[in-house]
Formats: structure tokens, C-alpha cells, sequence
């Protein structure tokens, strides 16, 4: 009687053991994803004060994109490839538009202004 106790207790202390493993490992896959999120997040705010700047002046100024690009430093850390690419576009548009709007200020009106108006419109599209 005593050994199948015994061998019931074995059983037992392994299946809590197993139980206990389990659970540690979903609380550890869980912390690491807030703590991802914690990370990601600041990038998500550069991204969206970037954005709305842009929008807001129709233009991309190198301090925006100074301050964009160093927000986002990190984003091959903590994105996949398809996020990183997005933001790289996001950099390189706005460079495009900051070029644009800087040939704007010395453009006399005319086909070529209008050409680079339209090419602004687009990249803010």
C-alpha cells in the first residue's frame, strides 16, 4: 500500500512540476511581449508626431526628420521586416518632400513649379 502511495505521490509531483513549467513559460512569453510593447511604443509616437507634422505644414523639415530618424533607430530590433521598411519609405518621402519644397522656394511660376507642386501632392498622398 505504501509504494503505490508512493508511486502516486511520484506521479503527482511530476504532474505539478510539469503544470508549474507550463504556466512560467506563458507568463514569461506574455511579460516579454508587454515588454516589447514598451519598447515599440515610443516608436509608434515618433512616427505618429512625424506624421501629423508633416501634414500639418505640408512639409517634412530636417528637424522632423532629424527627430523621426532617431526615434526610430531601434526599429530593427523591434520589428519585422515589412514594419522597417515602412518606416524607411516614410524617411525617404519625407527627404523627397523636403527637397521638393525646397526647389519650390526658388521656382518661378510656371511648368516646372507646377511639375514639382504636383510631385508634393503626390509623396503627401
Amino acid at each position: 500500500m505504501t509504494e503505490i502511495f508512493s508511486d502516486y505521490l511520484t506521479l503527482l509531483i511530476a504532474v505539478i512540476t510539469v503544470s508549474i513549467l507550463v504556466l512560467q513559460y506563458f507568463l514569461a512569453k506574455k511579460r516579454w511581449r508587454l515588454d516589447l510593447y514598451d519598447k515599440r511604443y515610443p516608436v509608434y509616437l515618433a512616427t505618429m508626431e512625424y506624421l501629423s507634422s508633416v501634414m500639418q505644414h505640408t512639409n517634412a523639415t530636417d528637424e522632423n526628420l532629424f527627430k523621426f530618424l532617431r526615434n526610430s533607430r531601434d526599429k530593427e530590433f523591434l520589428f519585422g521586416k515589412d514594419i522597417q521598411d515602412h518606416l524607411q519609405v516614410l524617411y525617404e518621402e519625407g527627404m523627397r518632400l523636403n527637397c521638393i519644397r525646397q526647389q519650390l522656394q526658388s521656382e518661378p511660376v510656371g511648368k516646372e513649379r507646377s511639375s514639382l507642386v504636383d510631385r508634393s501632392s503626390e509623396i503627401l498622398d
